[in-house]
């Protein structure tokens, strides 16, 4: 299978990259760094929740990865495994102004058109999705 890369997407290989530099040689973390890391040095609570806090804000899909990663004793350390189980039940609703602009682009009218009411405050968001109560017009 040949590896191909886009160059319009090269702004986020950067930031993936940046990421596995950055938290792939954390004090602590064993097997993901090809050098062997500093298996000497201990890992921080910051270290831990900063990367929880990246991979939040790369989307659902490291989302993802940090709840798959949350669940591996085996390549973390217990400090990075609390952190990223945070992932698991609590991960930041996407702001409002990213749901009104999807919607108006997939049903291809404003919301205010569309709906009768539109909540902005989402009622449940997790790692690939929120809710959010609307009403049609015409419904009650």
């Amino acid at each position: 299978m040949a590896l191909s890369l886009n160059v319009h997407h090269l702004a986020r290989y950067k930031e993936i990259g940046a990421l596995l530099i950055k938290h792939g040689r954390a004090r602590g973390v064993r097997g993901l760094d090809p050098t062997g890391g500093d298996p000497d040095g201990e890992a921080t609570q910051d270290d831990a929740c900063e990367l929880a806090d990246t991979l939040e804000s790369m989307g659902p899909t490291f989302i993802k990865l940090g709840q798959l990663l949350s669940t591996r004793s085996d390549l973390l350390p217990p400090i990075y495994l609390e952190a990223l189980a945070r992932l698991q039940d609590h991960v930041e609703p996407v702001p409002f102004e990213h749901i009104e602009e999807t919607v108006t682009t997939e049903i291809g009218a404003r919301i205010s058109k569309a709906f009768q009411s539109f909540d902005a405050t989402p009622a449940a968001s997790a790692s690939l999705g929120q809710v959010h109560h609307a009403v049609l017009h015409g419904r009650a």
